[in-house]
């Protein structure tokens, strides 16, 4: 049995099931495919940082995941076969030339500040070896991409490290 979904005839009209929304339908060249961890607790830290970049929002390739860069930084897996397929889709369709990795205090993704029993300048150390090891695994298997850079987000802004 074959069924049909019928699109309403006055669709743009039904707010309960339409949302307007314009965009080029033009393909874009990406600024940047940025690796982001996906607590809502930094959603408005993301979008500051796209702007305060000087990044168009509608030119970003976003890899949201549990720990952000976290994934690439591990051993193999499910996790970083996703966030690297995914870099390799926003290379491909988007001709990315930068990778922006970041990660978190407090990641649950690492079992939060307690993990480290609440040591800031342990956890920033972590932090920082596991960006390394996200750089060196993204320069490995994209030597095409000229620019890696890493965040560190903590609840009052974004350093680069």
């Amino acid at each position: 049995m074959t069924s049909t979904l019928e699109m309403p005839k006055d669709i743009e009209n039904d707010a309960e099931t339409f949302i307007k929304f314009e965009s080029s339908k033009e393909h874009y060249k990406a600024e940047a495919c940025i690796v982001w961890c996906y607590d809502a607790r930094f959603a408005d830290l993301y979008n500051d940082f796209i702007l305060e970049r000087g990044f168009s929002e509608s030119k970003i390739d976003a890899v949201k995941g549990a720990g952000g860069a976290q994934a690439l930084a591990g051993e193999s897996g499910a996790d970083r076969d996703v966030a690297r397929s995914q870099i390799a889709k926003s290379i491909k369709l988007h001709h990315t030339e930068r990778v922006i990795l970041m990660v978190h205090m407090d990641c649950g993704g690492y079992g939060g500040s307690k993990a480290f029993n609440d040591d800031r300048q342990g956890e920033w150390d972590h932090h920082g070896a596991e960006l390394r090891k996200a750089t060196a695994f993204v320069q490995s298997e994209f030597p095409e991409i000229k620019e890696i850079e890493c965040w560190l987000a903590d609840f009052d802004g974004a350093r680069r490290i």
